[in-house]
């Protein structure tokens, strides 16, 4: 039988501390210490929480919810701490590591996988795990992996700080690491799926991990040139990414 595996799109964005602060208001009452940052509350009593207002969100939808993988928590854990100690925030580190690098151990030696990653940072009220999840909530790429019913599976990273030095009393940095494996990938529509032999590798697989970085860096200086609000800088951000990869793998 072939190996196969899920092909997605690696989502690149940013969510920056100025985002409109917001939470569901029903869901957070339901998750301790959802409204207190992480500092405050404690790092796992955050995770906790933020893995519960994800899957409140899947509930509300009719979704199963995601179950906490030990190795995705681990790699969540470590890529949240790298950004806050390195000062950078970004789907792929300085060094050039990768999202498929990260979930190596994860994936294994599996016929059929499909992973996402999504993360943030705030500060002060928006630091918390409601704001955070709110915010993901509100960006289509980052909602789209939440709810996601392929996947099973999640890690969640918080460290104390921000890739922008920020106090680590009052800021936070999250990754979510979310992922299924074996016969629960498959639950991906079937136009997603593809043979590894046959099918050519998603856009940003085909790009170098230093193309993809100076792709990013480029992008970030685009999107802070962008007039409008945030969201806007954002989409700009997206869009600069999304035609730069296509661009660098013809």
């Amino acid at each position: 039988m072939t190996a196969r595996h899920l092909l997605l799109p690696k989502f690149i964005t940013a969510i920056f501390a100025s985002l409109t602060l917001a939470a569901s208001t029903a869901h957070a009452a339901d998750c301790t210490a959802a409204n207190l940052l992480p500092a405050l509350a404690s790092v796992p009593t955050a995770k906790a929480a933020t893995l519960c207002l994800l899957n409140h969100e899947r509930a509300s939808r009719g979704l199963l919810p995601l179950a906490e993988q030990p190795v995705l928590a681990s790699a969540a854990q470590s890529y949240s701490q790298a950004m806050v100690a390195q000062r950078f925030f970004d789907h792929v580190s300085p060094a050039g590591q990768t999202l498929d690098d990260r979930l190596a151990s994860y994936v294994g030696t599996t016929g059929i996988w499909s992973t996402g990653e999504i993360l943030a940072w705030g500060v002060g009220p928006l630091a918390t795990p409601a704001a955070i999840v709110r915010n993901w909530m509100s960006s289509t790429g980052h909602r789209d992996n939440i709810l996601n019913p392929a996947f099973n599976e999640v890690g969640v990273g918080i460290a104390d700080g921000s890739p922008q030095g920020g106090l680590p009393a009052v800021s936070a940095t999250y990754v979510s690491e979310l992922g299924a494996r074996g016969s629960a990938a498959s639950a991906q529509p079937a136009e997603l799926r593809a043979s590894a032999s046959a099918a050519p590798r998603p856009v940003a697989q085909r790009v170098s991990a230093k193309t993809r970085k100076q792709i990013s860096k480029r992008c970030h200086r685009v999107a802070r040139r962008t007039k409008g609000t945030r969201k806007a800088r954002t989409t700009r951000y997206d869009r600069c990414v999304s035609k730069a990869l296509r661009a660098a793998a013809r």
